[in-house]
């Protein structure tokens, strides 16, 4: 990417990610993006995710984030080459995130998605240094391959684990029997979930339940996601209530940590948070 900017003369300054945790990296963020910045997020979702969260922290309403796919996913951006971004043929879309809280106190922004349970573990092994290693080295079209191939790989030893007891905002039916629950709000979740429905622009993710200790009962839903049709509830907010103070497999793009203790988790869009996102195409939003 630098060689690209060098040679079209763009004046720009690098910024390094330094820690392995999530939240020490966007505290390093905070205290270096200025309100009016254009960020290029050259890495994968889940450094995306971190600008994003900087961005909304910092309250910062004039900054434009342009999501390169450089990481092994590419759900939040998938344009490598970054002067596309920088041209000014390339528009402003504006994305509304999630909002997420647990036992009643902010934890994260979500502009794309969260897992919890088994995709989030299996979210885990893809951002293992070696399994990162491998697929930033194979060709872009057999990523999907490689992707589907280690997802089956890690289904054997992680679809029993079921999620504590839990009961939702929807329903007051306690759920003993769910290996995921998924909050999405992004056309593509994991290079595998996909769906048709432009989430981010609207005030709405969609929300769904899954148990996929067996494979039979999930064929209808994994060809109806690979088709870009993956079955979810539209909802502008989730609670979900667990029985018993629990530790809970979670991720955001990609971004894997454990919610210890917890007894309640709420997932919510706030209309007011709003990340203005460069693609490349037709002609640039007018500043207001």
């Amino acid at each position: 990417m630098f060689n690209q900017l060098d040679a079209a003369g763009v004046r720009y300054e690098p910024f390094l990610t330094k820690y392995p945790d999530t939240e020490a990296n966007i505290d390093d963020m905070r205290n270096t993006f200025q309100d009016g910045d254009i960020i290029l997020s050259a890495g994968g979702d889940g450094t995306a995710m971190q600008i994003s969260n900087a961005v909304l922290r910092e309250g910062h309403t004039n900054t434009l984030i342009g999501p390169l796919g450089y990481g092994n996913f590419r759900d939040l951006g998938k344009e490598q080459n970054p002067l596309r971004l920088l041209d000014p043929s390339a528009h402003v879309v504006d994305a509304h995130p999630m909002t997420i809280e647990t036992n009643g106190r902010y934890l994260r922004d979500a502009p794309g998605y969260m897992t919890l349970g088994f995709t989030a573990l299996a979210a885990s092994r893809f951002g293992a240094s070696a399994s990162r290693e491998r697929m930033r080295n194979l060709p872009e079209w057999t990523k999907l391959v490689a992707s589907i191939g280690q997802l089956g790989m890690d289904y054997f030893e992680l679809r029993d684990r079921l999620l504590p007891a839990f009961h939702t905002s929807q329903s007051p039916l306690v759920q003993n029997a769910v290996t995921d629950i998924l909050a999405i709000n992004s056309r593509q979740v994991g290079r595998i979930i996909r769906s048709s429905t432009d989430y981010p622009d609207g005030s709405t993710f969609g929300f769904r339940t899954n148990n996929v200790s067996s494979i039979m009962p999930n064929i209808p839903f994994g060809l109806r996601a690979l088709a870009g049709r993956a079955p979810a509830h539209p909802t502008d907010h989730l609670t979900v209530y667990f029985e018993q103070p629990s530790t809970v497999p979670f991720q955001t793009e990609g971004e894997y940590d454990e919610l210890h203790d917890i007894t309640e988790l709420f997932v919510y869009k706030d209309p007011a948070k709003v990340l203005h996102l460069l693609r490349p195409g037709t002609r640039r939003r007018q500043e207001k």
